[in-house]
Parts: C-alpha cells; structure tokens; sequence
C-alpha cells in the first residue's frame, strides 16, 4: 500500500486529538494528583461500577484507534466513513475526561450524551454504508468503533448512576431502591445486546463489551442481588452473543447469523 496524502487536513487532525485524548487519559491515570479522578479507578462510585480491571478496555480502543490514525494514510477510507467526526468525538471525549476527572458529575453526564451522540452517527455509518474489504479495514476501522460504541454507551449508564444513586460512605449498602435500580440499570443494559446482535448482520464485538462490563460489576458489587444479578446477565448476554456461531455450528447457518462484525 501506498502512501496517500488525500485530504491530509483530516488525517493530521485526526493524529492531534487522538494524541490529545491518550495524553488525557494517560494523564489523569498517572498523574499522581489526588485531585484529579482517574476513569480507571474513580472516587465516582455507584451501585453499578464495575471492578477497576474493567476499564483497561480503553488500552484496547486507544490502540487501535493509534492504528487507524496510521491506517488512514494507506487509505482513503478512513475518510470517507469517518470523515471529520473522530475531531468531534475526540473533543466531546476530552471535555467529559476533563469534567469527571474534576469531580464535576453532571457536566460530565451531559457532555457524555453529546458523545454518544457523535460516536452514534459514526457507527451507524459504518454499519450502513461500509463493508470491510480485507483485514485492516476490520481491525483499523470497524472494531474500534464498534467498541466504542459499545463501550461509551456503558460510560453514560455508569455516569448517570454517579449522579443520580451515588454511594453513600455513611451507609453499610445500598437502600432497597437503590438496590432495585440497580438491577433495572444492569438489566437495561444487557436488553441492548438484541440490538448489537439483531441489527444488519450484527456485532458480536459491540455486545461482548456488555457482557464484561456486566462480568466486572459482578466482580465489584457486594450486595448480593446486585452480585449475582449481574453474572446471571453476564451470563446471559454472553450466551445470546454467541447464538450465531450456535446455529452455525448445529447447521442452522441463515441470514441473521453474525460475524465477529458486520
């Protein structure tokens, strides 16, 4: 493959923010500043937070999201899916880094519905415009996003309960309603893998990020209805995301079997 300097503008931008947003989150991790709250293990706690090991799934999206930023410079479609969308998730992305990290919940909350709003538009596109044509454009182009995706969409849940049922230090547990909010959070979102799995051909990688976050609040919470609630929908998500490589496997291979991405 050749290198290609088609609407370098983007391309360099894109390298700017993307470098912006691991400097950030590397940043707030590292630091050391008791006064800055890390998204790996935040002072933000809820009744939903999944353990901290959950939130190294953003080394996996940093990274492929560095080989995309090199990926576009081969080809050009990069930006013809993307486009300049990534600026604005990446900007979005930086802002709610910087609003959590400050202990500043609810600005972080709605800052984060503008992100998801923005990863949203890039996702669909794919998913309706864009087949992958080999390997690169799976790993550099579809499979960030579909992490992504996924993954910011869990952020904005686990944010709303940091605002809205935070724990309280001054209580042995969750209240009986915290409790049962809890586990109509988790269960709301494990009922969005039926759409990562039905939607086009499916996601397999967008819902295996459900079942994780669902996996590291089970490893967290020790509540016991919380606990077990969440590996049963672990298990559960888990279970309904493999249902295509199942009917594959048995002969039943049709039209709504998935591969790992559509």
């Amino acid at each position: 493959m050749a290198i290609t300097f088609h609407h370098w503008p983007s391309k360099v931008s894109n390298i700017l923010v993307y470098v912006t947003l691991l400097s950030g989150n590397l940043y707030s991790t590292f630091s050391g500043d008791k006064d800055q709250d890390s998204p790996y293990d935040s002072k933000h706690k809820s009744y939903i937070s999944p353990a901290q090991f959950t939130f190294y799934l953003w080394s996996l999206v940093h990274l492929l999201f560095g080989g995309m930023v090199v990926y576009q410079w081969f080809n050009d479609k990069v930006h013809q899916t993307v486009g300049w969308h990534f600026v604005i998730v990446s900007i979005f992305n930086a802002i709610w880094l910087a609003l959590w990290s400050s202990g500043h919940t609810f600005l972080a909350f709605v800052t984060l519905i503008f992100t998801t709003g923005a990863v949203s538009y890039i996702y669909y596109r794919l998913r309706e415009d864009h087949s992958a044509d080999n390997w690169f454009d799976t790993l550099f182009l579809d499979l960030p996003f579909s992490l992504y995706h996924s993954w910011i969409f869990v952020l904005l849940v686990i944010n709303a309960f940091a605002v809205f049922s935070p724990v309280n230090e001054e209580n042995d547990g969750p209240s009986t309603f915290q409790t049962i909010l809890a586990i109509a959070g988790l269960g709301f979102v494990a009922s969005t893998v039926v759409g990562y799995i039905e939607y086009k051909k499916g996601d397999v990688a967008g819902a295996l990020v459900l079942a994780w976050y669902l996996f590291g609040v089970f490893a967290q919470q020790q509540e016991p209805a919380i606990h077990w609630s969440a590996l049963g929908l672990g298990i559960a998500v888990s279970i309904y995301t493999l249902k295509p490589v199942v009917l594959s496997l048995v002969g039943r291979q049709s039209g709504e079997t998935a591969p790992l991405l559509g």
